[in-house]
């Protein structure tokens, strides 16, 4: 197990948001995902390791639209 470091803050909770792009590439709106990977407009917590799954899956599914960060 990794322990907190000065130079290496741990958070093992995240936000996962999703930034939806217009054709040229503009950002348009920004959303977030809650735990069961539904889209909302408020920001949910989120278990790191959940997060990344998430957001990997919501990326395959949006494609270019719209890039998905883990925060």
């Amino acid at each position: 197990m990794a322990f907190p470091s000065p130079s290496r803050p741990c958070c093992p909770i995240r936000i996962v948001s999703v930034h939806l792009l217009d054709a040229a590439g503009q950002l348009l709106r920004v959303l977030f995902l809650d735990r069961e990977g539904h889209i909302s407009a408020q920001p949910h917590y989120v278990p790191r390791a959940e997060a990344l799954i998430l957001a990997s899956n919501q990326q395959i599914v949006l494609g270019p639209q719209a890039q998905v960060r883990v925060l």
